[in-house]
């Protein structure tokens, strides 16, 4: 009698494990993904802004360090000044603003988190026999990740579940 209590495994449990297996790789690549871009965004506005600085301060220093060179060209290094001046200004505005830096570190702890809920369905997927109770906590896990992970951009999204395919 002993024996017959073991759960079986109907198809529908299948099934669900399956797709929650897909929906969990999805994620999983998509939040990689976005934390690359991310993270190549932050870095790259960085080095701009960091550039640009460096270029603005030696034009604005020109007049004062070499004054013959600085005034038979001074209208081509004023206008150089102004547009990278602007250009640094825009770019440091838009790193502000969108918090690439910020927004890698989300997606990278969200990435982690689905990475995490994949190897325990791996795990899961070992123990079969017994696994219908830890299946229903793993989709509360799952639930609560997809309410507080940051939304990964569509196009993003779709490279991810072609990279999951593969």
């Amino acid at each position: 009698m002993g024996d017959s209590q073991q759960p079986v495994m109907t198809d529908d449990f299948m099934r669900i494990l399956h797709e929650t297996e897909m929906r969990v790789r999805h994620s999983a690549h998509a939040h990689w993904a976005a934390t690359n871009r991310m993270d190549t965004l932050n870095r790259v506005t960085t080095i701009a802004t960091l550039i640009g600085g460096f270029l603005v301060s030696t034009l604005a220093a020109l007049p004062v360090l070499y004054k013959t060179f600085y005034t038979p060209h001074s209208d081509m290094l004023n206008a150089a000044l102004f547009i990278i001046g602007g250009a640094v200004s825009v770019i440091s505005v838009m790193q502000a603003v969108q918090r690439w830096g910020e927004r890698s570190q989300s997606h990278f702890n969200a990435a982690s988190a689905y990475s995490s809920l994949r190897r325990k369905l791996e795990i899961l997927r070992l123990n079969l026999p017994a696994s219908a109770a830890q299946l229903s906590v793993i989709l509360e896990d799952l639930r609560q990740l997809g309410e507080t992970a940051p939304a990964v951009p569509e196009g993003l999204w779709r490279e991810a579940i072609r990279a999951a395919k593969d």
